[in-house]
């Protein structure tokens, strides 16, 4: 049994519209490109995958949701937080720096999802902005 009341109504949008839109996107966010992060590497072992992320995450979800750059990279480090994903973490923290937060309001962000993710999970966050900090810090350093 097919479910074809839904096909018609599924937007059609062209591929080259997504990702366009998912390359303004990352390009605003900073961190993708030479001295950044790449998907060379995700794209080698599956190019599906990929396309995923660049289309679907940044191209849609990204592109379309009601928020400002700022606030969706808010829920961003939320999330990963509350996922205890301090790799990914680092690189939204330089995100959010590009994006405009502060320092301060990135450890905020942590210390008001501390009360429901729980204390180790914040703390992994926060030393996960640390590590971030520190890196853009000695980045910054005359040579």
């Amino acid at each position: 049994m097919s479910d074809d009341g839904i096909w018609p109504k599924l937007e059609r949008p062209l591929v080259e519209d997504r990702l366009d839109r998912a390359r303004k996107i990352r390009d605003e966010m900073g961190i993708y490109g030479n001295d950044g992060q790449s998907s060379e590497e995700f794209f080698a072992m599956s190019s599906t995958h990929t396309q995923g992320i660049v289309e679907w995450c940044f191209g849609m979800v990204w592109a379309e949701t009601p928020f400002d750059m700022k606030t969706k990279e808010i829920i961003v480090l939320t999330t990963m937080a509350a996922q205890d994903l301090v790799g990914e973490l680092e690189w939204h923290v330089k995100v959010a720096l590009n994006l405009g937060l502060t320092r301060e309001e990135i450890v905020g962000v942590f210390v008001q999802a501390t009360p429901y993710i729980g204390l180790p999970k914040a703390n992994h966050a926060i030393r996960a902005a640390m590590r971030a900090f520190k890196k853009i810090d000695e980045a910054a350093k005359p040579s």
